[in-house]
């Protein structure tokens, strides 16, 4: 079994290391993998764990897929959930189907959307831009009213696809949750918080995160978010904030997200079981 990583983390993540044991005792020997080279020999199947590099390379990415599809070697989660989650534009797709979303503003290269415009139609003042395509709050930023940020959208707006949507007090003053789900069965929840003066919940900007129980309503909106996708899953992190008593879906992390076992007694278990599960 290859946990498939990249060229910075070729020792996995202590988070997917702390599964490694639990896989080992049902039998399953794990061999971490870089994606951008050959993988090791031999391997009967793999699953997809912190290829956090892949936004920055997405063609290549999308034809090593290609590639190991081709190959007949399962891949978790599949192809085609890869291929479907990989651009944030999903959202819209599962708001069409009845879930409710941060409010979101899918705006493409080289349209020439002027941000003032975008705030005025939208009735918005403080909005996030985030790339369409991005992991770990690459080029995401808090924008508003100015000249300056008008000329910031207009050029990230040459290069890439973009997002924008209202900035939402609650990401600061609640926090943000990640409920994680194995085989499209809950499992357990964080709650991330951002460092002081800042939105974003990353560790690399300060933000931390801690076990939480969410309660049944939370519960319920996530699973339900999950199951609007209508992808085939391993294993999927559905994260959100509660404005207004009702959760909202900010993104549905089915490619590579961290798992947070360490937060919940027992979660390796039921992702261990869920794997030997999935592959029969």
């Amino acid at each position: 079994m290859g946990f498939v990583t990249s060229e910075g983390l070729r020792d996995l993540t202590p988070d997917d290391r702390s599964v490694v044991p639990v896989l080992a005792a049902r039998g399953v020997e794990v061999v971490p993998g870089v994606w951008t080279e050959p993988l090791p020999p031999a391997l009967d199947a793999l699953v997809l764990r912190s290829t956090w590099d892949y936004h920055l390379r997405l063609p290549e990415f999308l034809a090593w897929v290609d590639a190991v599809e081709a190959s007949a070697i399962p891949l978790l989660n599949p192809p085609p959930t890869i291929r479907w989650n990989v651009d944030k534009k999903y959202l819209l797709e599962v708001e069409a189907r009845g879930v409710a979303i941060v409010p979101t503003r899918h705006v493409a290269r080289g349209s020439g959307t002027e941000l003032p415009a975008l705030l005025r139609e939208a009735g918005w003042s403080a909005v996030v831009v985030k790339p369409s395509v991005s992991g770990g709050a690459f080029g995401t930023w808090r924008a508003g009213e100015t000249a300056a940020d008008a000329a910031r959208f207009a050029g990230q707006l040459e290069t890439m696809d973009c997002l924008v949507q209202p900035f939402v007090p609650e990401l600061v003053s609640e926090g943000e949750w990640s409920l994680l789900f194995f085989r499209g069965r809950y499992s357990h929840a964080v709650l991330k918080r951002a460092d002081r003066g800042d939105f974003r919940v990353q560790e690399e900007f300060g933000g931390t995160f801690a076990a939480a129980e969410a309660s049944p309503a939370v519960v319920t909106a996530a699973a339900r978010a999950l199951e609007a996708a209508g992808q085939e899953t391993l294993y999927g992190r559905v994260d959100g904030v509660v404005r207004n008593g009702r959760f909202e879906l900010m993104e549905l992390e089915l490619v590579e997200p961290t798992l947070f076992f360490g937060t919940s007694p027992g979660s390796a278990d039921r992702f261990a079981d869920a794997l030997v599960e999935a592959l029969g």
